[in-house]
């Protein structure tokens, strides 16, 4: 009887095991737009003469484009514990408009797409050379320029991310996973050094998050690699699309027997690429630096089936926008001096507040929050709907590291895209990231309140 009792818990022991086998399925699907469609990022890109100058077919004020450099990608990522399903969606775009992945995530359903829309993350790399014009928001559409919504171009490329999320789907197939974090530190710098006597170029955000995910062989399938930095390794005058210095990384993590190379960035705000790393252009110098410390920390992961997923997502409003335009944050200056404007404008309270609604940028954000356990070790990540900057970043790392996660990863530019982060202290301070801190003082906070408040619900 004993032996029989056995039996038949080691039977139900193999059937379970089964059922809850983890299955995972990556695409990637060439989502480039029509040459002429025009770059977001730069505000220089406008035409000299404009409004004098006539429009071409995808631009109303912005240079057009003059072809592409390299493919601008969309890639997805989908997996299935058994008991939740998740997808992440990673594109070569200046960030992640709300409005484009809702109707992505329509076109996905009506093909048979089944994963909850609040199990989705979109992610924006920032690349400064990537396609505009496909966003609603007539903010970005004048500052940093991306130019006026052509529908025609937005129904493509969401076409494009849905392809990419059905594809990934239909991969599914048994896989292991596993989640390192690792430190880079000599690529890039802290671009407010100078401008607020509170930082240096070396205050970065060094923590470098690796998601890898193999097939059931053992296969490399997908790299997902998580680390701040902007997309400006390219300049203004640079007409070409592409994936900028994060694209070029993935070129090279491709090579290197890295599966699809998928990126996420981090709380990017105030960092940029710094040394050598846009050295050589148009094969930057920093992106095989940087693959090998992906592939590195690659190569440290210990891979596993036995996965649980948690997720909690919360749109949160946030109203109009309460622009606060001091003489002190526009100039970006400092008490002292024989006119004294910071001081002035303390005593004469002189602001212009931009009270913005919908039209102009987005006020909905959906934050989220995934936890994942792996053989026992536990990771969370939030996303951020905008550039953090990485004071912010730290602060948010450190509230989910107190929740007992072991890891954290930071998903910066995910879902919407509101603008600058500054803290209070860096608000203060003015410079451009300061003036695009679109909710005031306390924007910083109410990001960081809501972040930790997803990611108390899936806490360990």
């Amino acid at each position: 009887m004993l032996t029989q009792l056995a039996l038949l818990v080691s039977l139900l022991t193999i059937i379970l095991r089964e059922a809850i086998c983890l299955k995972v399925g990556v695409a990637k699907v060439d989502a480039t737009l029509p040459v002429g469609v025009p770059l977001a990022g730069y505000g220089e890109r406008r035409v000299p003469d404009w409004p004098l100058a006539k429009e071409t077919k995808y631009t109303t004020w912005m240079l057009p484009s003059t072809g592409h450099l390299t493919p601008t990608w969309v890639k997805a990522l989908v997996i299935d514990t058994g008991d939740e399903q998740i997808c992440f969606v990673t594109v070569d775009a200046i960030g992640s408009d709300g409005t484009l992945a809702e109707l992505a995530y329509d076109i996905a359903t009506s093909k048979g797409f089944r994963i909850p829309f609040d199990n989705v993350a979109m992610f924006g790399s920032h690349s400064h050379s990537g396609p505009g014009a496909i966003t609603p928001e007539f903010l970005w559409a004048v500052v940093p320029a991306t130019d006026l919504l052509v529908p025609e171009l937005q129904e493509m490329f969401a076409t494009s991310i849905a392809n990419a999320m059905l594809q990934a789907q239909e991969n599914l197939q048994d896989g292991t996973m596993g989640i390192d974090i690792a430190q880079l530190k000599g690529v890039t710098r802290n671009r407010r050094a100078g401008v607020s006597p509170y930082l240096h170029e070396d205050d970065i955000d060094p923590n470098l998050g690796v998601i890898s995910v193999n097939d059931g062989d053992g296969k490399p399938l997908a790299t997902v690699w998580n680390y701040a930095i902007h997309g400006t390794c390219w300049g203004s005058s640079q007409l070409l699309s592409n994936g900028d210095i994060m694209g070029g990384v993935n070129d090279v993590l491709e090579t290197m027997n890295s599966g699809v190379a998928m990126f996420i960035n981090a709380d990017a705000g105030d960092i940029s690429p710094g040394g050598d790393t846009c050295s050589g252009e148009p094969n930057f110098q920093g992106a095989p630096v940087i693959a090998k410390a992906v592939m590195d920390a690659r190569n440290n992961t210990k891979m596993s089936d036995n996965v649980e997923i948690r997720v909690a997502t919360q749109v949160v409003p946030f109203g109009e926008t309460n622009l606060n335009l001091t003489f002190a944050r526009v100039e970006n200056c400092t008490s002292g001096g024989p006119v004294d404007i910071c001081s002035i404008c303390k005593v004469l309270n002189c602001d212009v507040n931009l009270h913005l609604n919908e039209a102009w940028v987005e006020q909905n954000p959906k934050f989220g929050a995934f936890a994942f356990n792996i053989d026992g070790t536990n990771t969370g990540m939030v996303t951020i709907p905008g550039e953090a900057l990485s004071d912010l970043g730290t602060e948010i790392r450190n509230d989910l590291l107190n929740m007992k996660f072991d890891n954290v990863l930071l998903g910066g530019y995910s879902n919407n895209h509101m603008g600058y982060f500054a803290t209070e202290r860096e608000y203060d301070v003015g410079g451009y990231e300061s003036l695009l801190t679109f909710w005031g003082v306390d924007t910083a906070e109410r990001i960081r309140t809501n972040c930790t408040l997803v990611a108390k619900k899936v806490a360990p």
